[in-house]
Order: C-alpha cells, then structure tokens, then sequence
C-alpha cells in the first residue's frame, strides 16, 4: 500500500506545464549558442585571415564539451546538496556563462582576450547544458518522457529562431545589444528553471552516494559499457553516434552541393536547409506524442528507415522546390528520430545514473558531430559532390542497423534492466 501510495503522489507532481518552464532553460542555452556559432568566428575574422584556423579555434566548443558534460553528468548523479543534485551547477554556471557571453564584443579588441573570454564562455555553458537536460527525465516518468523532449526540442527551436529572426538583426546595429540582450535572457531562463525545478524531484533518486570522484566515474562507466552485458546500452548509443555523422555531415556540406551541384548562391543554398529544419521545429511536440503511443525505439526505427530512402531519392533531384520538398518530410522524420533519442537513454540510467547517460548521450553525438563533415566530405572527395546523399543516407542506415542491435540486446524488462543499472553504479 505505501508504495502505491508513493507511486501515485509521484504521479501527482508531473506536470506537463512544469517542464515548459524547465524547457526554458534549454531555449536559453540555443539562443546563445546559436549567436556564438554564427557571430563568433566574424570577430576571428578580425583577425586571422586562415579559415580553417577560425574553424580550429571555434571547435574548442565541442573539444571543452566532449570532455566536460560526460564528468559533470556523473558529477550530478552523486550530488548531494539542499539544492538537489542538478541545480548546484545551475546556480554557479549562469552567472559565469551570462557574464562572460555579455563580455564577448567587449572582448574582441584583441585576439589574446577574445579566446580567453570564448573559452570561459564555452566551459560555463557545458557545466550547465548537462543539467539542465537532465531535469526533464528527473521530473518525468520514462512512459511520457519522448513528449517531454519534444517540449524541450520546441523550446530549444524558439531559441534558435530568436537568434536568427532577432538578434542577428541587432548585431548589424551594434553587437553589444546581441549579446547584452541574450546575456539577460541567459540569466531569466536560468532563474525561471531554478523557481520551477523541484529541489529534489521525485523521478531520481535523492540519497548520498558515495562512488567516485566525477572523472574516474565517467570513465569507470563507459568502460563497464563495453561489457557483455552492457552490449545493448552501448549499442544504441552507437546508432547515435553514427546517425549523426549523417546529420552534421549533410548539414555542413549541404551548400557547397548547392553551389557545385545545383548552381546557388551560397545563401540561397544554406536556405534550403530552413525547410528540414522548420519541419522538424514543427513537428518534435507531436513526435514526442507518437513516441510516447508507440514507444521510443520503434518510433525511431520509423524515421531511421525513412531517411536514408528519402536522401536516395533526392540525389537526382534538381528541382529546388521538389528538393525543398523532400527535406520536409525528412525533417519530420528526424523528429521522430531526435526526440526520442535522449529521453532513451536516460531512461537507461533508471533513478541514480541519469546524469550520466546523459553525459554519454553528448559524447557519443558529438564525437559524431565532430566526425560528419570530414566523412562525408572525403565520400564528396572519392565519389564527387553528388554523393552526398548516398553518404548520409548510409550513416543513417548504419544507425538503423545498429538501433535494431541494440534494441536486441537490452533486457527484456525494466526491472532487469534497472537491476544492471544499480550494479554498473556499483561497480563504477
């Protein structure tokens, strides 16, 4: 009877409107890194005439993100403060992250201060962008957690497009009001996921843990990954990895393929991507409602088999507009790859190692991210410019294969599968 009871006052606490607000924490993280990435390398350029070397110095992004979100996961996971075990790092990465974003243009009087200043920046928002993540999963039960995500993607998109819509607008005016303004919504989204996060909420486990230190155990838990009987959890975080080679790898080679192949100007090519991105804006709140129906991995199957047929089709395409068309639907489709992704893994983590899957999550898809353009640029290099999208479309393929793998491989219950989680927390 007490522990229907607890399960019902658990029940209780979730609130879809909760994890809106939560979710604005992730539209802030967007925002910025949206306005980093596009205004960033244009003040290097101030500088250095070398563009793979501004390349070079904007990809110690995601070299600080590789290294830090997998620690900080793992970090959180055995938190054990008033707070919680997630809004610690919160309260002490916003303000730093705020601060040193709204200092960036100030910075950019020289080169010396504009990497130092970029590189405090970038350490602070990996600190926080775990976290943050990992609150939805920790207010949500794994049955409604894909259309939690898909919340949390919508709000993400918001960001996203304010940047784009808003920002990039007020940086023609003076590049201060960019990043002064998204310095404060920084510092507002930040405030409102600290009102509306429960202290300790009731979908993790909040008790003293005792493994340890942070480094030792995310290295400890990728490690026991590899065993035999981790094999399934392994392989579903290597379908990411490889899907997103696809993902990042068309997106940055998209306008040089339309420059070469369809004869655009490169603005004009980039635009084309708007479609597949817009559709998926459109489409994560009700692909998180499907995935939430059909379950998480059969809902990713779907867009996993889908993918790679659409990018074969639209190889011979040459028609802008039918072009656009395809990437339509394939940005429905990857909604109901992308939002369910996350939320998998962390229900891996059961009650005490969310924050590490998570941490996993962005290791494993960053290493693909980093890895996309120079795949799919040497298929370009070997096969021509059209092979683009028989490149990405065996990246995706290779996702699918290895999803449906991993899919085998998982225990056949939550409970055995709860019961592995406990012992690789143990061990690691």
């Amino acid at each position: 009877m007490a522990d229907t009871q607890s399960a019902t006052t658990q029940e209780e606490s979730f609130s879809f409107a909760q994890i809106w607000w939560i979710g604005t924490g992730f539209l802030g993280v967007m925002l910025t890194f949206s306005a980093y990435n596009a205004f960033v390398p244009i003040m290097y350029s101030e500088f250095i005439d070398s563009r793979a070397l501004i390349g070079l110095l904007m990809s110690t992004d995601n070299l600080i993100g590789l290294l830090l979100i997998p620690v900080v996961g793992a970090w959180s996971d055995r938190m054990n403060h008033r707070l919680g075990r997630r809004l610690p790092f919160i309260v002490v990465a916003v303000p730093v992250a705020a601060l040193t974003f709204f200092a960036i243009p100030y910075a950019a009087v020289a080169l010396w201060t504009l990497i130092i200043v970029e590189i405090l920046f970038t350490i602070a928002m990996h600190t926080y962008r775990g976290p943050v993540i990992s609150l939805m999963p920790d207010h949500t039960p794994p049955e409604k957690r894909s259309t939690g995500n898909g919340i949390i993607n919508v709000m993400g998109g918001i960001g996203t497009l304010a940047t784009f819509a808003g920002l990039s607008l007020l940086y023609d005016i003076d590049p201060r009001l960019t990043f002064g303004i998204g310095a404060a919504v920084l510092v507002l989204t930040g405030y409102l996921v600290y009102r509306k996060a429960d202290r300790h909420p009731p979908y993790v486990d909040n008790v003293d843990d005792r493994r340890p230190a942070p480094l030792a155990d995310a290295v400890g838990g990728f490690k026991i990954l590899l065993q035999r009987p981790n094999r399934g959890q392994f392989y579903l975080l290597a379908a990411m990895f490889a899907y997103y080679i696809g993902f990042a790898g068309l997106d940055a080679m998209f306008p040089l393929y339309g420059v070469n192949v369809l004869g655009l100007t490169p603005g004009r090519a980039a635009f084309i991507l708007t479609a597949f991105a817009g559709a998926f804006l459109v489409a994560a709140f009700f692909a998180g409602l499907i995935g939430t129906k059909l379950g998480k991995i059969p809902t990713m199957l779907i867009g996993l088999g889908s993918i790679p047929v659409l990018f074969v089709l639209a190889a011979p395409i040459r028609d802008v507009n039918l072009l656009m068309g395809v990437f339509v639907i394939g940005g429905l489709a990857w909604a109901l790859v992308n939002v369910q992704a996350m939320p998998l893994i962390a229900d891996l983590g059961g009650r005490n190692r969310i924050g590490f899957y998570i941490g996993m999550y962005y290791l494993f898809t960053m290493v693909g991210q980093m890895l996309g353009s120079p795949v799919i640029g040497t298929v370009m290099d070997v096969f021509g410019d059209g092979a683009m999208f028989y490149g990405a479309a065996g990246a995706y393929a290779l996702g699918f294969v290895l999803l449906r793998r991993g899919q085998a491989l998982l225990p056949a219950s939550p409970e055995e599968l709860a019961r592995r989680e406990v012992e690789l927390g143990r061990e690691a």
